[in-house]
């Protein structure tokens, strides 16, 4: 009887559920499978981050310089009862009031706009002036000093009108700032701004702009909705005419737009309305030529997916805000994209946490994220309507369920794949379990619904003995041509490996 061991986790999610690869998987989720690529480690669970969440709501994040010289984590929120923008922070230690362990926030001199919508797109430090800016009612630049010694601006800087506001970014090759807007980009040089620094075609507005060498790359959709994305490279000094490079990204609003790598990698978003039968969230790559190349497309769920401009790259990884359905189930929160030499295209791709633990949220969904060293803040839409932020839990809890769901017949010879099977047992393996670790382990056959085959929750085990599979009790439904596996770990529970036995059923 074949057996099949499966102890390598580091291939990511993957959109075709009979894909071979043996290190792919249709979703993890709240597991690093990255770091220890031969062991699924969870995460730790989510807190409440903010006393204040359901009026500060609080959607957008950075680390900027305050009083006595010392950098802090600031979120942009409103003031209670209105849409003007207020400025909170967080110290960056621990063991203290309004820090990373607990959910208070301080609050500095001046944070608060005189009046207007604030945008939660834009929220960038420039420490050349020394100044946070953000924007507000489809006009204006404000500014906020975080040592609290100067006053809220609320009409820093007048861009006329703008429909569209994206993230800016502080060039490290010109230490200036550069902030997209509809079809313009407006740069800040140490205090002076220029708003039309670049203007691109009217049909397209700028969602995303990052460092790409000399360059900056920009990311663009079509404002229709249809039709191809471009990404355009600029030298930062010429003007549309004589613009270095002009990409073809293909169909779909592109969304997000990084380095990794040495490659340029856009994220886009196809659907989400009435004209497509499914969501598609594409990733693709450019190197050069003309046209990025596909990496792979992740199918969803009609006008169910999402995908946000949010973004933060940490280690060659660019991290991102999704909801797509995988699998049959919706999977929403903060994902990752980045290098693997054993995944398509050279890049893996995970869903790496939940916005708060197993509890579903609001359809509205997530609104902003940050991490800070291993603290994850994660603005979201709880099951009530109200605004929320959840943090990464400072102690060492694992009450969130991680999760990992397996290709159809992973591992399996490919000479075997077509034939009826049957299921003879089912094991894993683990670091000594803790004492309030468990794992369960389920298998579903032919697409019908995933039953336990078994829960393991002996103190310090490191395996699970072959679980046999009765013909005429509770897994009846063993016999089929296609297997999957569901691995689903709480308390801390390190799983390092899954195998089971087959026996192929000979035809007549």
């Amino acid at each position: 009887m074949p057996r099949v061991y499966l102890n390598r986790f580091d291939g990511g999610v993957v959109n075709d559920p009979r894909n071979p690869d043996t290190n792919k998987y249709r979703v993890a989720t709240n597991f690093d499978a990255l770091t220890n690529p031969y062991k699924l480690t969870p995460y730790r669970d989510s807190e409440d981050g903010d006393s204040a969440g359901s009026t500060s709501k609080k959607q957008n994040f950075c680390i900027a310089l305050g009083p006595s010289s010392t950098y802090s984590l600031h979120a942009l929120g409103v003031v209670s009862g209105t849409a003007r923008a207020e400025v909170l922070r967080k110290f960056l230690t621990t063991g203290g009031a309004t820090d990373l362990d607990d959910n208070g926030w301080a609050t500095p001199s001046n944070n608060q706009s005189g009046g207007g919508t604030t945008s939660f797109n834009l929220f960038v430090f420039y420490k050349k002036t020394g100044l946070i800016y953000g924007a507000q009612g489809n006009q204006y630049i404000w500014a906020f000093d975080p040592t609290g010694s100067a006053a809220w601006a609320n009409t820093h800087n007048d861009l006329t009108s703008y429909t569209n506001i994206a993230q800016g970014l502080v060039h490290s090759k010109d230490d200036i700032l550069y902030v997209p807007y509809d079809n313009k980009i407006a740069k800040n040089n140490n205090g002076s701004w220029s708003n039309t620094a670049l203007t691109l075609p009217s049909h397209l507005y700028i969602t995303s702009i990052c460092e790409y060498g000399n360059y900056l790359a920009i990311a663009c959709a079509p404002l229709s909705g249809f039709g191809k994305s471009v990404v355009y490279l600029w030298d930062r000094d010429s003007s549309l005419t004589t613009l270095s490079e002009s990409i073809d990204w293909g169909e779909g609003n592109i969304k997000v737009l990084e380095e990794i790598g040495g490659a340029l990698v856009g994220i886009s978003l196809s659907g989400n309305d009435s004209t497509r039968f499914a969501d598609k969230i594409s990733f693709k790559s450019w190197t050069g030529g003309s046209r990025a190349r596909l990496i792979q497309e992740l199918e969803g769920g009609n006008a169910t997916s999402y995908l946000l401009i949010s973004k933060q790259k940490i280690n060659d990884r660019v991290y991102f805000l999704m909801k797509v359905t995988l699998n049959g189930s919706s999977r929403e929160g903060v994902w990752s994209i980045g290098p693997s030499s054993t995944a398509i295209g050279g890049f893996s791709i995970v869903h790496e946490r939940t916005p708060n633990n197993d509890t579903a949220i609001n359809s509205a969904g997530t609104k902003g994220f940050f991490f800070a060293g291993d603290f994850l803040f994660i603005g979201y839409i709880n099951a009530n309507g109200d605004n929320a932020v959840s943090k990464t839990n400072d102690a060492a809890s694992y009450t969130a369920t991680s999760i990992l769901e397996t290709t159809v017949n992973p591992g399996m010879d490919r000479l075997d794949r077509p034939h009826r099977k049957k299921l003879k047992s089912v094991g894993a393996t683990y670091e000594a379990l803790p004492i309030s670790g468990q794992v369960v382990v389920k298998a579903r056959v032919d697409g019908g619904t995933f039953a336990t085959y078994f829960t393991e929750t002996t103190d310090s085990a490191v395996r699970t003995e072959p679980v046999g599979v009765q013909a005429d009790g509770a897994y009846t439904n063993s016999t089929g041509t296609e297997f999957e596996f569901r691995i689903e770990s709480t308390g801390g529970a390190v799983v390092t490996g899954l195998f089971y036995e087959y026996e192929n059923i000979l035809s007549n």
